[in-house]
């Protein structure tokens, strides 16, 4: 039996790859990657607040329902 040397998984003599983690036995495991990610800001920050935006939605339903009722009542 060998071991797996990246997750070190028993594995039958003869295997090509770890039945556990899919590594190719009889090779080093590769340095890992590290991969900066930046985060986008959402269109509702800098000037909008949470509370502004909250209001805001607000405002527009009670608008659309105002709006809706007054179609309607023609």
């Amino acid at each position: 039996m060998a071991s797996c040397e990246a997750c070190g998984n028993q594995c039958p003599a003869g295997a090509a790859f770890c039945a556990a983690c899919g590594h190719r036995l009889g090779e080093a495991p590769a340095e890992p990657v590290t991969v900066n990610v930046r985060l986008v800001d959402s269109p509702s920050s800098g000037c909008w607040s949470c509370f502004t935006t909250a209001v805001a939605v607000v405002v527009l339903v009670f608008f659309v329902l105002f709006l809706v009722g007054w179609i309607l009542s023609c």
